[in-house]
């Protein structure tokens, strides 16, 4: 199967400060997601206790505290969020997040 980035569909998330678009999603397959994503600010801390994530980023600049690991990336580096870990980040970036098995809507819990 061959997605094209063109033929997806732009969208946001609340009032998270992102676009994005997801390309492969439970339509396509239950065992793995992939968006692309676009973000400008602060991404609130949430947990996820359903999928394992791995962030490819693109280009730009983030900060990520993952479990209480910091940490600042840029172009090129991989932040790997095991499921159950709670993480916040904040940039200029943009980026591919993948899960695994596949997003579930709503399934990322806000944490405090």
């Amino acid at each position: 199967m061959i997605i094209k980035f063109s033929d997806t569909q732009t969208d946001t998330q609340g009032q998270r400060p992102l676009v994005l678009k997801r390309i492969v999603n439970q339509s396509v397959t239950p065992s793995i997601s992939l968006t692309w994503v676009s973000l400008y600010g602060r991404h609130e801390k949430v947990v996820n206790d359903i999928s394992d994530r791995v962030y490819y980023i693109i280009d730009g600049e983030a900060d990520f505290d993952v479990g209480g690991e910091l940490g600042s990336v840029t172009g090129g580096d991989v932040v790997y969020i095991p499921r159950g870990v709670p993480y916040v980040f904040e940039g200029h970036m943009t980026y591919v997040v993948m899960n695994s098995p596949g997003y579930v809507p709503d399934s990322d819990r806000v944490v405090d």
